[in-house]
């Protein structure tokens, strides 16, 4: 046990070669990097051509778009991969071990201090905050995210401390890794409620696999969460920005969307952090991150100097720089409340600077329901740019969203794909603009595309 808090013996789990399923995706990038760090031979299937796929190259990982695992002696495939898949099929015949990602980080967090954090975008900036404190406070912990953090190298690190971090993977009815010594269930939405009752049953039994001596923190605002954690055996702490609770985080103060906040445990005064990282949303996370770190018994003193310095997660409200006199943001979201809170961020931030939106459209956006979300979450921008990516004018979903956009009173135009947008923001953006990239996809390299073009432009003088 004690070469495994170390570190030292973490690796005799890991398979000589491992495939990953979809290893873009969701907690699996994560999963492989740690995987190749540990020295393993690792192998992918991924049917995009995604900029985590290149990333992942980079670091060793070898990807392709079949779906061969020959040579590995472990598959493992997010929960939403079917026993059906051509790989898992053929992982079958050849006799191949296989694990869904949640399973496996489980089997890898065993004997450690391990914590592990459930609820959408929240999730993924509590644990990368949690994990970002416990390294600067020198503890050296492992960290699997489902998000890349410029700070730590990517989707996480592999340190020998004896802290294991990771951001909870959810699909088709299970939520891993299970049995964390510390769980925190924070905003856990209903984008789905067809499947509500599934989601209420498979986060109950994840609640339900901590340990009895370990730890739950729960937001108190969440009526599912509230029902989930309702006769835990567990210790349950409920937090809170909008009433007392036993941790509450109040006096809000907002300067040009960046927030400072005083965070209160059972009523006594804990610490006050001033946040880097704009928009209101990073204070729930950064609220979880105190109580959780606090549970760890990490200083208080180190617990507010690391939030006071972390810088954030990729495409999350990300400064990607200027492009004559045009700054450039990008972000992931693409569901309505999402783009309503990143667009609020950025008149938070910028003012009345004009800001351009370019969403590229997504299975997300071609809902009834999320179509007429859009017009009140695109309010906040002056100019909107819709696309599907495919280079064709006239796809369904932008079509639709843009024919919603305009009956709302929003300055809205479908482009073709990428580079027809590049050519409309490139004859059309002037400088003191702000142009905001939202979405899944490529819509991210836009950004690149016009740093690109600015180092060309300085190398042709």
């Amino acid at each position: 046990m004690d070469r495994l808090r170390r570190g030292e013996a973490r690796a005799e789990v890991a398979p000589a070669h491992a495939h990953l399923v979809g290893i873009a995706g969701r907690g699996m990038s994560g999963l492989a990097q740690m995987l190749v760090q540990r020295g393993m031979l690792v192998t992918g299937s991924e049917p995009s051509s995604r900029l985590a796929v290149e990333r992942l190259r980079r670091l060793g990982a070898r990807i392709h778009a079949g779906h061969s695992s020959r040579g590995a002696q472990f598959l493992v495939y997010h929960p939403e991969v079917g026993r059906d898949h051509p790989s898992r099929l053929a992982a079958t015949r050849r006799g191949i071990d296989q694990a869904s990602v949640g399973q496996w980080l489980g089997q890898m967090m065993q004997e450690s201090i391990s914590l592990a954090v459930v609820g959408r975008r929240t999730a993924s900036t509590a644990s990368a905050m949690i994990g970002w404190i416990l390294t600067q406070a020198g503890l050296d912990p492992t960290i699997v995210l489902g998000s890349e953090v410029p700070q730590l190298g990517g989707w996480g690190r592999v340190g020998s401390g004896p802290h294991f971090v990771a951001e909870a993977i959810e699909g088709a009815g299970e939520i891993g890794p299970a049995s964390p010594s510390l769980a925190l269930l924070l905003d856990v939405g209903d984008d789905r409620p067809w499947l509500a009752e599934e989601r209420k049953a498979a986060i109950r039994q994840f609640a339900d696999s901590v340990p009895a001596d370990g730890y739950v923190l729960a937001l108190e605002d969440n009526q599912m969460v509230a029902e989930v954690v309702r006769d835990l055996v567990p210790m349950v702490e409920r937090i809170s920005l909008d009433r007392p609770s036993d941790w509450w985080g109040a006096d809000l103060r907002e300067e040009r969307g960046r927030y400072r906040f005083r965070a209160f445990h059972k009523g006594q005064f804990a610490v006050e952090v001033r946040l880097r990282v704009p928009g209101r949303r990073n204070v729930l996370g950064a609220l979880a991150a105190v109580a959780a770190c606090d549970r760890l018994s990490v200083p208080i003193q180190e617990i507010k100097q690391g939030l006071e310095e972390f810088a954030g997660l990729s495409r999350d409200f990300e400064s990607r720089g200027s492009y004559r006199g045009v700054t450039l943001v990008d972000d992931a979201g693409c569901d309505p409340d999402s783009v309503s809170e990143t667009l609020t961020i950025a008149r938070q931030v910028f003012g009345p600077r004009p800001i351009w939106a370019v969403i590229c459209t997504g299975e997300e956006t071609g809902t009834a329901g999320a179509e007429a979300g859009y017009p009140a979450a695109f309010a906040g921008a002056d100019h909107v740019l819709v696309t599907e990516g495919s280079g064709q004018v006239g796809g369904r979903r932008a079509n639709s969203l843009v024919e919603a956009l305009v009956g709302s009173g929003v300055n809205a135009c479908e482009a073709a794909g990428l580079d027809d947008v590049i050519r409309e923001l490139d004859g059309n953006l002037e400088p003191g603009d702000v142009l905001v990239t939202l979405g899944a996809g490529d819509v991210g390299t836009i950004a690149d595309a016009f740093i690109r073009r600015l180092s060309r432009d300085h190398q042709g003088r």
